[in-house]
């Protein structure tokens, strides 16, 4: 209640800025009669009003039109280049850290392996055709249910247990390449 009071108070304390001063003809001193009487007997605004009105006006569209312009615009400011300090290592299913070149001897190519990645969600190392790794991990966590999709080698496939989606390591090396990258 005293919100809504307070509300109205103010609205009609600012409509009054609208409206014309209220002169008193009886009381009225004879040095504004040239100021606010024009030859023909009609009123003279106020113009310091009408620039305080005019003012009150520009700034607050300047506001409103900043508050929703620079938000729409600075969407489609690409992001800088970030802070980070490289890559995260993987890690084995013991927690420990996984090295590229005996990672490799004991992976043949073609191999679709899982490791912890980011945050130890389950991700796919993929040994590429030359025996070199790929230069990305896949995350094997499903966004559709968070279960972990695994690699079918008879299918050469991804098969989501959750909802029956295949799809292959070489859709996803086309969809990287051509694609994700920035």
């Amino acid at each position: 209640m005293k919100l809504v009071s307070l509300l109205s108070a103010a609205l009609i304390g600012g409509s009054s800025a609208f409206a014309p001063a209220p002169i008193n003809v009886q009381q009225r001193s004879s040095a504004l009669a040239p100021v606010e009487m024009a030859a023909g007997g009609e009123l003279y605004i106020d113009q310091n009003r009408r620039n305080l009105m005019n003012l009150i006006l520009v700034g607050s569209a300047a506001v409103t039109v900043g508050g929703l312009g620079v938000p729409y615009i600075l969407f489609f400011v690409p992001p800088g280049a970030g802070g980070g300090g490289g890559g995260v290592s993987a890690k084995n299913a013991n927690g420990d850290d996984l090295f590229e070149k005996d990672y490799l001897e004991t992976h043949k190519p073609g191999d679709h392996s899982l490791a912890q990645g980011l945050k130890g969600d389950a991700t796919y190392l993929i040994v590429k055709d030359d025996g070199s790794l790929e230069d990305y991990g896949l995350n094997a966590v499903c966004t559709h249910l968070g279960c972990v999709v695994p690699w079918s080698a008879a299918n050469n496939k991804f098969m989501c247990p959750c909802h029956g989606s295949q799809v292959s390591s070489r859709e996803i090396y086309y969809y990287y390449y051509y694609y994700g990258r920035e």
